[in-house]
């Protein structure tokens, strides 16, 4: 079913980094401060000839540091989504391909076609097809990192769930085509199969992070094999890119993603027959992944203004079809989901 995309090579294992960077020539490294210090012992045997530390995906400060890169090296992206999308513009800018190796898991950066930046503080990026990567998944790096920044990749995996209902329920309101039973019987048994496993990937062993990052990377091919149909990112993925925007703050992106998950699944419940909600929140709760709005230190007045303006938001920026689309938010709704969020 999967494993149709060539331009994508991904290597999973112990000791990855030293075995395939000892013999790049020149290179150079596009990371941030902490995943640099735990990974930085991997490269030591073939050290880079520049180290870059990012801390934005703002489209005019990442033009600015490429035009301090070294000529004619390797580009190597080391860390999250923040450091991974920015190797990927800068090797998108430099006509590199890139060897991608992420420090956790709570991303789908490395397997996305889609780069991701920013302009004036929003999310725009662009997509590139078939950009080829090269990707290590180190389970000797991945370990070292917070476990919470691991956990949080499930979320960045059952937003499947959540998109899939808003295709579902444009479809039915006539916004968007007939979902395709095939994809959406893809996207079901991908999720059924992961929810089944959620303790498994709490514990973050060897096999649930390979469990975990493999499904992320099975469902960026999906996308990246349909990329016609509205299964990159849906409600979920609005509520947390307005979530920044609204507040000014930077969240561990899956623990966000996460939180719009349980929102817009509860939400999903009034249009369709069985939005997943309980299970999805089961799910989050048996992995252990942080998602309670006072546990990240989102306020509920935060998450309401974030509700109320995310509709202007889709619009300006990505005009998708998902459920925020037909949402009456009269303050019984909204105390019914202050309740359910217990806050």
């Amino acid at each position: 079913m999967f494993n149709l995309v060539q331009h994508i090579h991904t290597k999973y294992g112990k000791l990855l980094i030293t075995k395939e960077t000892i013999n790049l020539q020149r290179y150079i490294i596009i990371t941030m401060e902490i995943p640099w210090n735990l990974g930085k012992q991997f490269f030591e045997d073939n050290p880079p000839e520049q180290v870059i530390l990012v801390d934005t995906l703002d489209k005019e400060k990442l033009d600015e540091i490429s035009k301090t890169l070294i000529d004619n090296v390797e580009i190597v992206g080391l860390g999250g989504g923040t450091a991974i999308d920015a190797a990927k513009y800068f090797a998108y800018q430099h006509g590199k391909i890139p060897l991608l190796v992420p420090s956790i898991t709570s991303t789908n950066a490395p397997f996305s076609d889609f780069i991701s930046i920013k302009r004036n503080g929003s999310a725009f990026g662009f997509k590139v097809d078939g950009y080829p990567k090269r990707i290590l998944v180190d389970y000797e790096l991945i370990r070292l990192s917070e476990p919470r920044y691991n956990r949080a990749g499930y979320g960045d995996f059952l937003y499947l769930q959540t998109t899939l209902n808003d295709w579902m329920i444009a479809s039915q309101k006539g916004l968007t085509k007939d979902v395709d039973q095939e994809i959406k019987e893809q996207i079901v048994q991908l999720v059924d199969s992961m929810t089944k496993r959620a303790d498994e990937i709490g514990e973050m062993t060897e096999q649930g992070v390979h469990l975990l990052m493999e499904n992320i990377k099975n469902s960026a091919e999906l996308y990246i094999l349909h990329p016609d149909k509205p299964i990159s990112a849906g409600s979920e993925h609005l509520f947390a890119w307005n979530l920044e925007l609204v507040t000014g703050k930077t969240y561990v992106h899956g623990e966000i993603v996460a939180l719009g998950i349980v929102i817009a699944s509860f939400l999903q419940q009034f249009y369709m027959k069985d939005s997943r909600y309980h299970m999805l929140l089961k799910a989050f709760d048996d992995a252990s992944v942080l998602y309670r709005p006072d546990i990240l230190g989102i306020s509920w007045e935060e998450i309401e203004e974030t509700l109320l303006t995310v509709e202007t938001y889709n619009r300006k920026v990505r005009n998708f079809h998902t459920v925020f689309e037909f949402i009456d938010w009269t303050p019984e709704l909204l105390d019914q989901l202050k309740r359910y969020l217990s806050l």
